[in-house]
């Protein structure tokens, strides 16, 4: 008897240390669970006849509980942007454009006179150096082409050298109406000629430099008005002996002090006025320009000016000389006077130097807006789904033969189908989803897993977030058409499992959701 007891309260506590054994072990996480993988294991054996009289079945369910984790991701963006801001800009004139306005202004040295001759060969005349100040105005209204006016001060000097020995034959007396020869002895004789001239210079220039080059070439050619302010002669040297027979005082004129040789510088006549036209110069420049800087040139070159007309007008007359007693001989006006002067043209070449000054707009200063661009570090968070599992274990009691038949109605349409990169359930869908929640009703205590896919398109964390999305969208429609929202599993498996239908690979066939009523561990999985 002792031994019968023994053998009960060692059954009694074996079974339910067993029972201990097969309690659920569920581990909560910080969200909800997306889903629960069942996975059942019969108790009933041959040895457990009672048990097999009942349609359920005694079954340990081991419970595996996928959480779905939100985690942040920070990340520093790079990002274009600007703001709005003024500065000072200064427009500079363009100093290589060079049309516009200039002053020129110039100093000469030339070699230079009055252009005239003598049609004897005893005379003969000398030039003189002349200097010049020419000041202008010019309009370049080409790169290269221009036209000026302006004035300039120059002087044309002559110096001419008398000789020889003239005769005035069957002179008379005026007294005593005696007739005589005459004559005069000329010998170093010296003259200067000088007009001091005002000219009003018309030109047509020319310039050329390279652009990129300090130095170039200048030219002009043109006609002056030139007008005389002053025109004077002066003897600087000579000496003239008189000689002949005067048959009134049965003298020779050599022997009468009045007429034996003279220094004539001494003479009121050796200094007078000369008379001249104005005259109409011809010229032309040939130079050099070297820019000094942006507005001024330097001007290195030559120059020549010839009077285009006669401006000689004197009374011509012989040479001779009258003084207040004896009026036999004529007046002396000067050597330009002489009858003996050829036309006279005056004419200059010599070298000058200059600046042009260019009349350049000042630099142009004016307030602009602007925008400055600068990058924009941002900081962005992004949220990644991160799964985890706990794995329990229960003793449930099951109908089997319900849950495998509903399992059976459910899947055979139990694939639902999306667009690229959507989670929107389309009407069909739908109607489907409605379609399959009675027949879940009818096993209440049969789990549902619904599991998402996304196709291999894109970036794997992305699916990874919208195959559960999808789940979760399927899941949410059945709870709102009636099924327990405690007997459905959600699961996100991302691209990780293809469709085993989509023998040819096409890519739309793996945006999918498969909804599964719960029986096998395996089916779960």
């Amino acid at each position: 008897m002792k031994h019968k007891l023994f053998l009960v309260l060692a059954l009694f506590f074996s079974g339910g240390l067993f029972a201990q054994t097969d309690t659920v072990r569920i581990m909560r996480t910080a969200t909800a669970p997306e889903r629960t993988e069942v996975n059942e294991q019969t108790f009933a054996t041959e040895d457990t006849p009672e048990l097999q009289k009942t349609p359920d079945s005694l079954v340990r369910v081991e419970v595996t509980t996928i959480h779905y984790f939100t985690d942040t991701l920070t990340s520093i963006v790079s990002t274009p942007d600007s703001v709005a801001k003024q500065r000072e800009e200064i427009t500079r004139t363009d100093s290589a454009d060079r049309r516009g306005h200039y002053i020129e202004a110039y100093v000469g040295l030339s070699y230079g006179s009055l252009g005239y001759g003598f049609t004897d060969t005893q005379n003969k005349v000398n030039g003189f150096v002349s200097p010049l100040v020419q000041l202008q105005y010019a309009y370049f209204f080409h790169q290269n082409i221009g036209v000026g006016i302006g004035a300039w001060f120059t002087n044309n000097t002559s110096v001419a050298h008398l000789g020889g020995t003239y005769t005035w034959e069957d002179q008379i007396d005026t007294d005593t109406e005696q007739h005589y020869n005459h004559n005069a002895q000329v010998t170093e004789w010296d003259e200067r000629q000088t007009t001091l001239n005002i000219g009003i210079p018309v030109s047509l220039q020319f310039q050329y430099r390279k652009e990129g080059k300090k130095a170039g070439v200048f030219a002009a050619v043109g006609i002056a008005p030139s007008f005389a302010v002053m025109n004077k002669y002066r003897v600087t040297k000579g000496q003239v002996t008189h000689s002949g027979y005067y048959p009134a005082w049965d003298l020779t004129l050599d022997n009468i002090h009045e007429f034996g040789p003279k220094d004539y510088t001494q003479e009121e006549s050796s200094k007078g006025k000369i008379a001249v036209n104005p005259q109409a110069t011809v010229f032309a420049d040939l130079g050099a320009i070297i820019a000094l800087t942006r507005q001024i040139d330097l001007f290195v070159g030559g120059y020549f000016q010839c009077g285009a007309n006669d401006v000689n007008t004197s009374e011509k007359h012989p040479l001779g000389w009258k003084d207040n007693t004896f009026t036999f001989m004529e007046d002396y006006t000067g050597a330009y006077a002489l009858n003996t002067t050829k036309a006279s043209h005056p004419y200059e070449v010599g070298v000058k130097v200059g600046v042009h000054w260019r009349h350049i707009k000042p630099d142009k200063h004016e307030t602009v807006d602007y925008f400055d661009y600068f990058t924009r570090r941002d900081t962005t968070v992004s949220l990644l789904a991160r799964r985890d599992t706990n794995t329990t274990e229960r003793i449930d009691t099951l109908t089997r033969a319900h849950i495998a038949k509903a399992a059976e109605e459910v899947e055979k349409f139990n694939k639902i189908y999306f667009a690229l990169g959507s989670h929107q359930l389309t009407n069909k869908a739908k109607d489907y989803l409605s379609s399959i929640v009675g027949v879940l009703n009818k096993v209440p205590d049969a789990k549902v897993s619904i599991d998402g896919h996304a196709s291999t398109e894109g970036d794997p964390a992305f699916n990874e977030i919208l195959a559960y999305n999808r789940a979760k969208e399927v899941a949410n429609y059945l709870i709102s058409q009636g099924l327990d929202k405690d007997r459905v599993i959600v699961i996100g498996h991302g691209s990780l499992i293809p469709n085993e239908e989509n023998v040819n690979h096409e890519l739309p066939l793996d945006r999918r959701v498969e909804v599964k009523v719960v029986q096998k561990q395996s089916e779960i999985q």
